[in-house]
């Protein structure tokens, strides 16, 4: 579970999950200062970080070596939809080969499953 807290100043809210904390706001332009992760900033780590992470598992499954795996994403929002934009480096000497197969494993990343299937958004029952 997530709990988002508004704290004093405008528009800057606290994120944790118990452990850790996080900040996010708006642009300037919105109203806020601009210093933390906007919303759309957070979908866009949840799926560079739940890809990378699906990347090294497939790696180390593999027991391919490798330096480190770097991605980018973009969200770019549409009329017609929503188009997450990446790109997955990996480093290291593996072959293209290698690479191929894990950058085609990796698109079975959880987040991608969990925003490809319909979304509901309901509010809880109960106290929390």
């Amino acid at each position: 579970m997530v709990i988002s807290r508004s704290r004093h100043e405008r528009y800057l809210t606290e994120i944790s999950n118990g452990r850790e904390h996080i900040y996010s706001d708006v642009t300037e332009e919105k109203g806020g200062n601009g210093n933390h992760f906007r919303p759309h900033d957070l979908l866009e780590a949840a799926y560079a970080s739940c890809l990378t992470i699906t990347a090294r598992m497939i790696l180390d499954s593999l027991k391919i070596p490798y330096e480190g795996v770097t991605v980018k994403v973009e969200l770019e929002r549409r009329d017609e939809g929503t188009v997450f934009h990446y790109h997955i480096d990996i480093a290291g000497t593996l072959d293209e080969k290698a690479k191929q197969i894990v950058l085609k494993k990796v698109m079975n990343c959880p987040i991608k499953k969990t925003l490809s299937q319909p979304l509901e958004f309901l509010p809880a029952s109960g106290e929390w």
